[in-house]
């Protein structure tokens, strides 16, 4: 008898269930709740090869998840796509601007995307030529710039009126290395915020952010570049959900420039105390999401964390947890708990 329990709880433990052939199937089928994405949407193409497809795909996926989202006076209060740079499209850009298609694949490649208060339009010029100026400062090298690459009938009536313009900046910055470019970027992108009042929704040497007030199928009807083929990504994280306890704003829509994230965090006071005892700069009127992202940002940026490490600080497990970690882990989480976090707590 022992013998033919031994060799059935042997059987079980062959059962492969991990095959890199065939597509994954649970166990056990899901229940409701384990299908409650809340409106974030990711891909990751294994192969790495650019695809416009995907974000085409990711439009439909998020139209999916708009029960998740919130609805202001018949509008969705917003979402976005976080995707790879298309550089097909600033490869044309450049072109025109006589530089060598080349550039746009560069390692030293950067683009930025801002949002221009509506009510700075009276003065477009004058803070376009500041902010040349403090990207020129920062090093960086302008090969291209757009503005207003998007299609305002596609907005509803409240968006139309809170719009603001759109400015695209590709070039190149001083730096090839990564860490270094992005933290360049970074820094500029403070800058650009808390000198000229703008909204930095991404500028990165590898991904940029296209977001909108609106529900998800209005985002390639706004924006010119997620219509065109020339458009490819093989990386995506889309949010349709713009924050908590906040009102919709374009910049309050995410994802931001580095997480896509539910908001309700309750410890909102903490976390701006402590994002500042961290030398981290934040603004005024930003959500509980943004200001995380920042904190995230600015550990990775400034005190050179890497991801899982700077997420770790911020969001530590809770003390149940670290009790079930390895011994040797204990320690150094208990006391990641207690000199700096939770930074940001709640069903996050």
């Amino acid at each position: 008898m022992a013998k033919k329990q031994s060799k059935k709880r042997a059987t079980k433990k062959s059962v492969v269930r991990f095959d890199p052939t065939r597509q994954y199937r649970p166990s056990k089928s899901s229940s409701v709740e384990d299908r409650d994405a809340c409106a974030i949407y990711a891909v990751v193409l294994k192969d790495g090869v650019p695809s416009h497809d995907l974000i085409e795909k990711s439009i439909v996926a998020l139209q999916k998840m708009l029960h998740r989202a919130g609805n202001v006076d018949g509008e969705g209060d917003g979402c976005g796509l976080l995707v790879d740079i298309p550089r097909k499209i600033w490869e044309g850009e450049i072109v025109q601007g006589g530089h060598e298609s080349e550039l746009a694949y560069d390692a030293a490649f950067v683009v930025g995307h801002i949002f221009i208060p509506r009510a700075l339009k009276g003065r477009i010029r004058e803070l376009k030529h500041d902010a040349l100026q403090l990207v020129n400062r920062s090093g960086m090298r302008v090969l291209a710039e757009r503005e207003g690459a998007v299609d305002s009938s596609a907005l509803g009536p409240s968006a139309r009126e809170e719009e603001p313009i759109f400015w695209q900046i590709a070039g190149l910055a001083s730096t090839k290395d990564p860490s270094e470019r992005d933290a360049q970027l970074f820094e500029l992108a403070v800058e650009l915020e808390g000198e000229l009042g703008v909204n930095v929704a991404s500028f990165s040497g590898g991904s940029c952010v296209y977001k909108v007030m609106g529900v998800p199928e209005v985002l390639p009807n706004y924006f010119d570049d997620l219509r065109d083929p020339r458009g490819e990504t093989a990386i995506l994280l889309g949010h349709n959900r713009y924050s908590t306890n906040t009102l919709p704003t374009f910049m309050r829509v995410q994802p931001f420039s580095m997480l896509g994230h539910n908001g309700e965090i309750n410890t909102i006071e903490h976390l701006r105390h402590e994002a500042r005892m961290l030398d981290i700069p934040i603004q005024e009127g930003c959500s509980d999401s943004q200001y995380l992202n920042r904190t995230i940002e600015g550990l990775v940026h400034r005190q050179k964390l890497t991801l899982p490490e700077a997420i770790e600080s911020v969001l530590p497990p809770i003390v149940d947890e670290v009790r079930e970690l390895p011994e040797e882990m204990r320690d150094f989480y208990m006391y990641l708990r207690q000199s700096v976090g939770p930074v940001a707590q709640g069903p996050v």
